[in-house]
């Protein structure tokens, strides 16, 4: 079956957000994530979260217990301690035990940066969703500077002089993560070429104004992105920071 999209492929959600409320509420992408999978009947059955971590970051944390049964993969080691798991594989996702047609929705949230290889993944998310089962994504947006400045970083060798640098965020975790990123999955048009003859039959994309970037800047220097973000990223829909996907099967 072809891949179809939405009427409107490009939805802008948050467009009623204003500048001065983006910047005293920075959360509402996250929110607006959460109300998606909410929203989405596939999310009273069994869940998958994929790079799922210790346990449910705190802007999920509104999920928790809204779901039928939650399930998770991830890599790290640390899965091990996730509170909320009825079942667990410590790896990728692409060499992981998890079953085919098992899912009603799958989801990952920060996740897809770090995905060197999309199609396997995205193959592999489609013969574990059972039919009509969805997938969702949250991610940077790939032509975003952020994620433009964070790919040069890694390119030249300089995300554990950044790490460093940058330290600590206010919630006692790095801001710079240890996890190699290649942005590869990062828009519709990645999407597209990745899911091309996987057998997903529609895709719709969403995007989302997000001004927290300026945190990884000097105090001095927090104007250039505050200024990109006034002049584009809160205007023109693809050319918001956050990047959403949903996959039907």
């Amino acid at each position: 079956m072809n891949l179809s999209e939405s009427l409107d492929p490009w939805i802008r959600l948050g467009a009623t957000l204003d500048w001065k409320g983006l910047f005293a509420d920075r959360c509402q992408f996250e929110r607006a994530f959460v109300n998606l999978l909410l929203d989405s009947p596939q999310f009273q059955g069994r869940v998958l979260d994929i790079g799922c971590g210790s346990g449910l970051p705190d802007p999920l944390k509104p999920l928790a217990g809204r779901y039928g049964v939650l399930d998770g993969v991830d890599p790290n080691p640390a899965i091990v301690e996730h509170p909320l798991l009825h079942q667990r594989w410590h790896s990728s996702l692409e060499s992981s035990g998890v079953s085919d047609n098992a899912y009603d929705l799958a989801y990952s949230y920060n996740v897809l940066e770090h995905i060197a290889d999309p199609q396997p993944f995205l193959a592999k998310v489609h013969r574990l969703l059972k039919p009509n089962g969805v997938f969702w994504g949250l991610t940077p947006n790939a032509v975003h500077p952020f994620a433009v400045l964070s790919r040069f970083i890694e390119i030249v060798g300089l995300k554990g002089y950044a790490r460093r640098k940058l330290g600590l965020a206010e919630n006692g975790q790095m801001r710079v993560n240890d996890y190699p990123a290649y942005y590869r999955c990062n828009s519709p048009a990645a999407v597209r070429r990745a899911v091309q003859g996987i057998g997903f039959r529609r895709a719709t994309f969403y995007f989302h104004p997000c001004v927290q970037w300026d945190n990884y800047f000097p105090s001095r220097l927090r104007w250039v992105p505050q200024a990109y973000d006034f002049v584009f990223g809160t205007r023109f829909t693809p050319l918001m920071q956050v990047f959403m996907f949903r996959l039907e099967k």
